[in-house]
């Protein structure tokens, strides 16, 4: 198998599995981090099915499930404040759900013990050539890499470099027009394996218990994309001032939150995966966040792309299989994106007294 000097741009989940798979398979590979230290929001997200064979395969399942939330139940409130019915959130018993930044700390725990993760720092330049990739970061810094893997999210400056704006599509218009805000707050929690979830037309709010660190979602249908804090917690009042059950609550905790997380539900999705030596991984490649099973998927990437490198006899090749043994497998994921923004956010009266008709028929999701 052909070693190759690697750079991995950025230290998210799918940056820190790629470099601890790649680290242990005996390439040379460094991570950047143009954060001052572990990139990712606190919102829980789910391993799964293959994912969880990935997890094993690294020998962290003991690690990650030691950060597991104990969620293990969804209760849909009514406007009385009380549940009306309680569903199944984990698919299979062996499913974890852990918070984000427990996750990417983990990986990148790994990530160092075999490869050189630097934070607050990233590349300023790519020039790349048949033979490589010169690479002047941030810092002042150059140096030459085999291959150049953009794993630095939706809004992936690996991807802008190479594959320009009009390399990827950001499929708003066919994506769910939903935002989502979440933050810790001082919440009390009766039951600390069970999410409750409160809708009206447009718009829900949900407390999880977070594994002793609770806090709320908001997540609710907008074309408005505020920037900044301030204008942030603006849109939030504006749409949940008048809304029921713990809203007024959860409004006048989020002013002194600690961290406050605001994104809207986007489709990205690069034409070509990879250019030459640059190749984009996780969010980078394609994403929808929040309904595409994201952290699952960029687990699966990492191990797919390691196991590319090592079975293929040239980087073309390898990258080539890469793409066409992930792709599919992103996209199917994907293709539930508005069902599920459907049941979690009707748009509606209507829609939403069908949904919760279905909670009450549906065991489990």
């Amino acid at each position: 198998m052909q070693k190759y000097r690697i750079l991995i741009v950025g230290a998210g989940i799918a940056g820190a599995a790629a470099g601890a798979f790649l680290g242990r398979s005996g390439h040379r590979v460094t991570v950047v981090e143009r954060s001052a230290g572990v990139r990712s929001s606190g919102s829980p997200v789910d391993i799964r099915g293959e994912a969880l064979g990935v997890v094993r395969g690294l020998g962290l399942e003991a690690a990650v499930r030691a950060h597991d939330t104990g969620a293990r139940t969804i209760a849909f409130i009514g406007r009385d404040g009380r549940a009306f019915t309680t569903i199944e959130m984990r698919m299979d018993a062996a499913d974890i759900e852990i918070p984000r930044t427990d996750l990417a700390a983990v990986l990148t725990t790994a990530a160092r013990d075999v490869a050189e993760v630097r934070y607050d720092d990233t590349f300023d330049t790519l020039s790349a050539d048949a033979a490589g990739v010169d690479v002047r970061f941030a810092s002042g810094a150059q140096e030459r890499f085999d291959l150049v893997i953009g794993a630095d999210g939706q809004n992936s400056a690996t991807r802008r470099a190479l594959w320009g704006d009009g390399g990827a599509r950001a499929g708003v218009r066919r994506a769910p027009r939903l935002a989502i805000a979440t933050a810790p707050l001082p919440l009390r929690i009766d039951d600390p394996s069970r999410i409750e979830m409160y809708n009206e037309p447009g718009r829900s709010l949900t407390v999880h218990p977070g594994g002793g660190r609770p806090g709320a979602a908001f997540i609710f249908r907008t074309d408005v994309a505020p920037v900044g804090r301030e204008a942030q917690i603006a849109l939030l009042r504006d749409v949940y001032g008048g809304s029921g059950w713990r809203a007024a609550e959860f409004l006048a905790a989020v002013d002194d939150a600690p961290d406050l997380y605001f994104d809207r539900v986007r489709r990205v999705t690069a034409d070509s995966w990879s250019r030459g030596r640059v190749v984009l991984l996780g969010d980078a490649a394609s994403s929808l966040t929040i309904l595409g099973e994201g952290s699952s998927m960029a687990l699966l990437g990492a191990a797919r792309l390691d196991a590319a490198l090592r079975g293929a006899p040239d980087l073309a090749t390898a990258l080539a299989t890469y793409e066409a043994r992930h792709r599919p497998a992103v996209e199917r994921a994907q293709s539930g994106a508005a069902l599920g923004a459907a049941f979690l956010v009707p748009a509606g009266a209507v829609a939403l007294g069908i949904r919760n008709l279905l909670a009450r028929l549906v065991r489990r999701i």
